[in-house]
């Protein structure tokens, strides 16, 4: 189970280090680098800055997050490809999640299927039929403890009291 969730934080790893780098190329050729670094001055733009800001945009689109705090802006021409990569990578991201949960969950059903479980023979629960009747037994299981239950005076004394 370990080695199925490294998998899956190695794979998502990956597409989010993927996307970065092809939003930072698409924003960089694209529109000069204005897209992904929306609040950035002329003057503070540089590569690690501009790395930074798309790693954050890729993640949190990646995981349909969507904080807010990174988003190309929607009023600009030149930002539609950085906006239509971000649509698909949380397209992606989404049957990402479904997939890794799906085969998580199926890991882990196999698992328990397979984990030691002991069923008590010696117990038999009996419940009464209807109002008039609604004493409980328990008891030893045997051939004879599936019929009628009989009540002694004393048993049905201390059961309604």
């Amino acid at each position: 189970l370990i080695q199925v969730f490294a998998f899956f934080l190695v794979l998502y790893f990956t597409f989010v280090y993927f996307f970065v780098i092809v939003l930072y190329l698409v924003d960089w050729f694209g529109s000069g680098g204005k897209c992904v670094a929306e609040g950035m001055e002329e003057g503070d733009m540089n590569t690690r800055a501009m790395m930074e800001f798309a790693f954050e945009l890729s993640w949190t689109t990646f995981t349909t997050v969507g904080y807010g705090t990174v988003a190309p802006p929607g009023d600009d021409v030149g930002c539609y490809p950085v906006r239509l990569i971000c649509s698909i990578e949380a397209i992606l991201g989404v049957g990402f999640v479904s997939c890794c949960s799906g085969i998580f969950y199926a890991k882990l059903m196999r698992m328990l299927a397979v984990a030691p479980v002991t069923f008590s023979s010696t117990l038999c629960v009996q419940y009464g039929k209807g109002l008039e009747d609604s004493g409980k037994r328990y008891g030893p299981v045997s051939k004879h403890s599936f019929g009628e239950t009989h009540w002694g005076e004393d048993d049905l004394d201390d059961e309604f009291d």
